[in-house]
């Protein structure tokens, strides 16, 4: 799978100052909605008690991948295979992609914390169109719906499932909300470990263009490689994005 990231961050800062004598006549200025302004990406919750929070974005990125990934003998003429491992070629659907659309993030308060957050999509290959050696939707507005939002519990495996993963990096120690496993051969956990999870848009607002702002609610388990539970609780997630092109600058 290939990642394009790029540093960015973008702040809006708009200072009025106004002065006048007492004789001349005072103009007043209708502020700008909030609605209007760009707020600042942001994402937090909580672990075990303790508290994360995000604010810095150091990641935009998209990512094709396989769908539906299986294990053959034999190496299929004319195609490329997801993986090769246990003495066998692994394959997905010749006629599907999985675009990803990729967002990361660092703490302000513990620099060595990485957040990335992954918003991933099945489409048939005719769907997507090329672009800087990647396929891309048309626009990103099939992805980012108000309402629940499934987990991708396989992704990086066998890629069943479309819908949100999480990583995060902290303390030296790497967590997952997709299958702990080392590869697709091995692994242990079922299809269920995000049942008592969710991930909800409660917003998607348009402010201008292709611009919108994203804001979600959360929580999850996370596992590492030992496959330990980590319970993501009270997340919140505040995200500006270009609708048209994850790469596009806001």
């Amino acid at each position: 799978m290939k990642f394009l990231g790029t540093y960015f961050i973008q702040v809006t800062l708009l200072c009025i100052l106004l002065s006048c004598k007492k004789t001349s006549p005072v103009e007043s200025i209708e502020p700008e909605p909030i609605s209007s302004q760009i707020a600042k990406d942001s994402i937090s919750f909580s672990i075990n008690g303790i508290n994360y929070s995000f604010n810095n974005t150091n990641l935009i990125g998209i990512g094709n991948s396989q769908i539906n990934i299986k294990a053959f003998n034999d190496a299929i003429p004319g195609r490329d295979y997801a993986y090769k491992t246990a003495g066998k070629l692994w394959y997905g659907n010749p006629d599907s992609t999985m675009y990803s659309s990729i967002f990361g993030m660092r703490s302000s308060i513990n620099q060595e914390a990485i957040l990335k957050i992954y918003f991933n999509k099945k489409y048939k290959t005719t769907e997507l169109v090329e672009s800087i050696q990647q396929m891309i939707p048309k626009n990103q507005s099939d992805i980012f719906k108000p309402g629940i939002q499934s987990f991708a519990i396989d992704f990086e495996k066998e890629n069943t499932r479309e819908g949100v993963v999480l990583s995060l990096y902290t303390q030296g120690i790497s967590l997952s909300s997709t299958k702990p496993g080392f590869s697709i051969y091995l692994q242990s956990h079922k299809m269920d470990i995000q049942d008592n999870s969710s991930f909800e848009f409660l917003k998607v607002e348009h402010i201008k263009d292709d611009k919108y702002l994203l804001e979600a609610v959360f929580s999850m388990n996370l596992f590492d490689q030992d496959e330990k539970l980590y319970r993501v609780e009270k997340g919140f997630m505040r995200k500006n994005i270009n609708m048209a092109h994850n790469m596009a600058s806001f």
